[in-house]
């Protein structure tokens, strides 16, 4: 099956590839030897897409988002909100409760969240983790890139400007385990990854774009060239990247 230009990788379990096909608003499911499976579509426009436990597939409109099975794409559920003016990007789902999204409104960040249990959408604006001493709130731009990713059963995220690293709990708690001082630079964050011991994010600066890997045991770092290691999605000790239509697997050391 061909593969668009605008088509990027949005999850990978064991035996399915996920794929959000932005020119032709689907989401496409492989299975783990490539073989095309199944495409999702919606009359809205889709927004992102996340798999819950490598089971259910959520998939987020501005309005809604909806459960999938993983197996075949049949819809399992709906889940309709009012986003209260909020411009959703992103979103996943920590346990049987609790989804968060990210998004954007008045020039802000916000983080957003859904409680499954009573049907409630929330927002607030963002602020940066040193808040108490800087009163500053994020701006819209921190969501550019921004979107949520897993280590085993932990769900994170990260800032697109500062590389912020936010880690979700089943309480609707948000903690950050991870923040950088940079000093002059302004890198531009694209994806983040994490394994047991490093973190990974790839970035962007003076033209340039790398990878930053940080060994979270010893704090040491070193980047390398995204051409030698384009970052995509950690699985398994893999990390998966899609390129002109083929996602190549790449064995992490």
């Amino acid at each position: 099956m061909a593969i668009g230009q605008e088509t990027m990788l949005l999850d990978v379990t064991p035996d399915r590839f996920v794929l959000l096909d932005a020119g032709k608003n689907e989401i496409l499911l492989f299975d783990g030897g490539g073989r095309f499976v199944t495409a999702i579509g919606r009359a809205e426009t889709i927004l992102d897409g996340s798999v819950y436990r490598d089971q259910v597939l959520e998939v987020l409109t501005q309005d809604a988002f909806f459960d999938y099975a993983l197996t075949d794409g049949s819809l399992l559920a709906e889940h309709p909100f009012d986003n209260g003016g909020v411009a959703l990007k992103s979103l996943a789902r920590v346990d049987e409760d609790s989804v968060f999204m990210l998004g954007s409104k008045d020039g802000y960040a916000y983080g957003c969240g859904y409680i499954m249990g009573v049907n409630r959408f929330y927002s607030s604006a963002r602020y940066y983790s040193n808040y108490l001493t800087t009163h500053a709130y994020a701006p819209a731009s921190e969501t550019q890139h921004a979107r949520f990713f897993r280590c085993g059963e932990t769900v994170y995220s990260f800032l697109s400007q500062c590389g912020e690293i936010d880690q979700y709990t089943g309480s609707d708690f948000v903690g950050v385990p991870y923040e950088w001082d940079f000093g002059k630079r302004q890198p531009c964050f694209t994806n983040a990854q994490k394994t047991a011991d490093r973190l990974y994010l790839a970035f962007e600066l003076d033209g340039a774009c790398a990878v930053l890997l940080y060994d979270l045991k010893n704090h040491r770092y070193k980047a390398v060239p995204q051409s030698e290691f384009p970052l995509g999605i950690i699985r398994d000790g893999c990390n998966y990247a899609l390129a002109r239509g083929t996602i190549t697997r790449y064995a992490l050391r």
